[in-house]
């Protein structure tokens, strides 16, 4: 597995979001093989998939194991090598992702923001409604030479959007890497 050595927290800082949950109705939830972690409802499940150079996790209300649908989640996505696997630099390759989405006339844009430094990485957002779903994109690059890119997807429909906000700010920041579990 090729890891980079740096300790991420990433956070996806929407929209107004309102009243937070309470933290008893949270968990820790440690994603692996990184050792990286983020809150969970305590009754939300939580799958990975990861294959090559890309790590998939998926936190969401209803079952998606298996890779199975579900309505309501936080999906955390990371691609690393990305200049190698796609030709484009992860800055260019989220670029155009956001570009895509901003061309498709079946998504309307509720809001983007402009790039910010968050730790290692440069951070662009893109909020959407697509169809019946309300969507926040999350976009990171590493900069400094680090060849990474994460997508983090938090959505659910555009009827439970208020509901599922609060839970969605817990879940804003997270650990990708506990980099204490490498240094061996």
């Amino acid at each position: 597995m090729k890891l980079f050595a740096v300790t991420l927290i990433l956070a996806f800082v929407p929209t107004v979001w309102g009243e937070s949950p309470t933290d008893d109705k949270f968990v820790t939830q440690v994603l692996e093989p990184t050792g990286g972690k983020i809150v969970r409802p305590k009754d939300w499940f939580y799958t990975e998939s990861h294959r090559g150079p890309v790590y998939l996790w998926t936190i969401s209300a209803e079952d998606a194991t298996g890779g199975k649908p579900y309505t309501t989640g936080v999906r955390i996505q990371t691609i690393v090598g990305v200049q190698k696997g796609t030709g484009k630099t992860a800055e260019k390759f989220l670029g155009d992702f956001v570009a895509s989405k901003k061309n498709d006339k079946r998504v309307v844009v509720i809001k983007t923001c402009e790039k910010s430094k968050s730790g290692l990485f440069n951070r662009i957002c893109l909020e959407t409604e697509e169809g019946d779903d309300h969507i926040l994109y999350s976009l990171f690059w590493g900069t400094g030479g680090l060849d990474v890119a994460v997508v983090v997807v938090a959505g659910t429909t555009k009827e439970l959007w208020d509901t599922h906000a609060p839970t969605f700010r817990k879940m804003e920041e997270f650990e990708l890497i506990d980099m204490k579990r490498f240094e061996k």
